[in-house]
C-alpha cells in the first residue's frame, strides 16, 4: 500500500464513507491529505509489511493530546473531551513472523494494559497478522484485559477477514472495545473493498453511538463512587472492577486536582 496513486485511493474511499477513524496496516501512507488527519507510523528498513495509519476526521484530531507508538507495529492516541474524559484509539499490527511478534510482544502488551488502564474508552483495531498454527500473544492479552471483539454475538463474526491467491481464508482483522462501549454499538460487519483498491483484506466496520455516551458515563461513574463511599471491596475483586472503581475515583478527584491519579495496579493488590 506504498504507491502514491493506491495511498489516494485508499483516503478517497475512507472520505467516500464518512469514517471518523480508520486504522490501515501493511502501508507507509503519507501524512498530508486534505480533510483529514493522517497519523503515520513505520521502519524505514527491514519488514515491508511494517508500518500503519490511523487516519482521522479534522472535527475529532482537534482532540487529540498525545501520540505514541512502536515504529512498524503499534500506534497509541488518545483524545480527551469535556468532563477530563479520555478515548484512546490503538492501530496494531502483529506480523506473522515469530521473531518479531515474541520480540515486540512484551512491549506491544505493556502499552496495551497502561491505555486500558488510564482510559475511559479504549478501540483497538487490529490486524493480527498470524497463521492457523498459533495465535498472536496481543490476541491473548486483549481477551486477558477484557477488551470485546466488536463482532460477537453478530454474524459477521465468523466471516474471514483476509483470503490469499491461493484462497485461504481467515480471521485476522478485528476491532476490539472496552465493555463501556459494547452497548454504543449500532452496526458492524465485514465488507469487501477490493473494488476500491488493491487489497486481500475486508474491512472490518464498526459503528458508534457516542452522543450523550460521554455525559452518561460521567454521571455513572460519580455516583459509584458516592455509592461506594471511596471504598474498594476486596473480598469479590478482580482486575475490572478494580479499573471500574479507579475510574470512578479519578473522575471526583480531578474536580479538585488535575494531578490526582491512581497508579497501583491491580496486579500489585493481588499479590498483597
Amino acid at each position: 500500500m506504498n504507491n502514491p496513486v493506491k495511498q489516494s485511493d485508499v483516503v478517497c474511499w475512507d472520505k467516500d464513507m464518512d469514517n471518523s477513524i480508520s486504522i490501515f496496516t501493511e502501508t507507509k501512507l503519507k501524512d498530508k491529505f486534505d480533510g483529514v488527519r493522517v497519523f503515520t507510523t513505520g521502519l524505514d528498513s527491514g519488514y515491508l509489511g511494517a508500518g500503519m495509519a490511523v487516519v482521522m476526521n479534522s472535527s475529532l484530531a482537534k482532540h487529540v493530546c498525545k501520540v505514541s507508538e512502536i515504529p512498524g507495529w503499534l500506534m497509541s492516541i488518545k483524545l480527551f473531551f469535556k468532563n477530563k474524559l479520555s478515548v484512546s484509539i490503538l492501530g496494531l499490527y502483529a506480523d506473522a513472523s515469530l521473531a518479531v511478534q515474541f520480540s515486540q510482544a512484551g512491549e506491544i502488551n505493556s502499552i496495551i494494559a497502561k491505555t486500558v488502564n488510564k482510559s475511559f474508552f479504549v478501540i483497538l483495531g487490529s490486524n493480527f497478522n498470524e497463521d492457523g498454527s498459533r495465535k498472536c500473544a496481543s490476541f491473548k492479552k486483549c481477551l486477558d484485559l477484557e477488551l470485546i471483539n466488536s463482532l460477537v454475538r453478530s454474524p459477521a463474526v465468523k466471516m474471514p477477514t483476509w483470503e490469499n491467491f491461493r484462497s485461504v481464508k481467515r480471521t485476522i482483522n478485528y476491532v476490539f472495545v472496552s465493555p463501556n462501549l459494547v452497548n454504543a454499538i449500532i452496526r458492524r460487519n465485514v465488507l469487501g473493498i477490493s473494488e476500491h483498491f488493491n487489497t486481500d483484506h475486508q474491512a472490518v466496520l464498526v459503528s458508534l453511538g457516542l452522543g450523550g455516551l460521554l455525559d452518561m458515563q460521567l454521571n455513572s461513574f460519580r455516583k459509584q463512587a458516592n455509592r461506594d463511599r471511596w471504598k474498594f471491596d476486596f473480598k469479590d475483586a478482580n482486575e475490572s472492577k478494580w479499573i471500574n472503581f479507579k475510574c470512578a475515583t479519578l473522575v471526583n478527584a480531578t474536580m479538585f486536582s488535575d494531578k490526582f491519579t491512581v497508579s497501583v495496579e491491580f496486579s500489585d493488590l493481588d499479590a498483597i
